[in-house]
């Protein structure tokens, strides 16, 4: 089936349409084509950003939902209306997230009137991790039309998938010749561009850690221990305690400085913790954060400049205006410097 027959069947009854595919196959491309087919046609129509790597919407790691009112010669011109918080720029070890955010998004997008709901999403359809993410959302959404766009067999097994099942339109469309691969470097480079635009203006912001509650992180969610147990626990670990603190069984201190070779098993014969996680204060440094209201809702994405643990205040770089709304701080899993620069991901535990 051609893209533009495909189009036209799709705007004639709008719905939710989910857009799978592997990497640069055109899906952007694509979905550019269908929502202005549906602004021309008068239907009210939104777009689901859901690559979190390549994003067109927002920055990367936020699945960004956007309204589209008129004709736009790329998705970038569209300004997120609402964002959901991943925290990565690959789905991987974040499929949870990115299913529920996708969700979220395009619950948004229908509560606020969309009748034609565009989904683009990653290109991670190769191996067990990226069938089950395109199944997973698939059954999550219901969407009405899923467009299937392959280059060659890459996505063989969803398709077969797919075709079985009859709550949806299944359209199975050929990537364009013109479309050509982008390489690692200039992905990581658009990557890098798009974090500094969005931080260039930012300010840094102070916000008490008494004021907020944490997710993504084992960081505050505890039980906190009194720092006048400090020097107990300074004199098995060997290091300047700078917070500590017990949740479900599994202690979490923050030192100055971690000491090589170090031996907990004192620490735990003393609070009886089934896990143990010692970190450094400085690896709180440009680690991504983002700034939710009191519903969870995403205000901004923040750099965290400084954690000041004696005082008790975190200090982070953000585009906001202000941090007077901010009650959850949500941690991602990578490290940015303010020009954009990638400093890695970060693993469980390590924060």
């Amino acid at each position: 089936m051609s893209w533009e027959s495909a189009i036209t069947e799709i705007v004639a009854e709008p719905g939710i349409t989910l857009i799978i595919g592997g990497v640069d196959v055109g899906k952007t491309y694509f979905a550019r084509m269908l929502v202005n087919a549906g602004v021309e046609a008068g239907v009210p129509t939104a777009v689901v950003d859901a690559d979190v790597g390549q994003s067109e919407i927002g920055p990367p790691t936020v699945i960004s939902m956007a309204l589209v009112e008129n004709r736009v010669e790329s998705l970038r011109e569209l300004k997120p209306r609402r964002m959901y918080f991943v925290g990565s720029t690959s789905p991987v070890g974040r499929l949870l997230p990115v299913v529920v955010g996708t969700k979220r998004m395009v619950d948004e997008a229908v509560m606020r009137g969309a009748k034609l709901v565009v989904v683009d999403t990653s290109g991670l359809v190769s191996g067990a991790i990226g069938r089950r993410l395109k199944m997973y959302k698939t059954d999550i959404l219901r969407p009405r039309h899923i467009a299937a766009i392959s280059r060659k067999h890459e996505i063989d097994t969803i398709i077969s998938f797919l075709a079985k099942q009859e709550n949806h339109q299944l359209y199975k469309l050929s990537a364009p010749d013109e479309v050509r691969s982008k390489p690692v470097e200039l992905r990581i480079a658009r990557r890098r561009l798009q974090f500094y635009e969005y931080f260039k203006n930012a300010d840094s912001h102070k916000i008490r850690m008494d004021d907020v509650g944490f997710r993504g992180t084992l960081f505050g969610t505890g039980l906190r221990i009194s720092w006048r147990n400090f020097r107990t626990i300074e004199r098995v670990i060997r290091a300047r305690v700078l917070h500590a603190e017990v949740a479900s069984g599994a202690a979490y201190v923050v030192v100055e400085c971690k000491p090589e070779g170090l031996d907990i098993k004192a620490l735990a014969e003393r609070y009886g913790a089934r896990e143990y996680y010692v970190v450094c204060g400085k690896d709180f440094v440009n680690v991504l954060v983002a700034l939710c209201d009191a519903d969870g809702e995403v205000i901004d994405l923040g750099l965290i400049e400084e954690m000041d643990f004696e005082q008790r205040h975190m200090h982070v770089i953000t585009p906001a205006m202000t941090v007077s709304p901010v009650r959850l701080v949500e941690f991602g899993a990578m490290r940015i410097l303010r020009d954009g620069t990638e400093l890695g991901h970060i693993r469980f535990g390590e924060i």
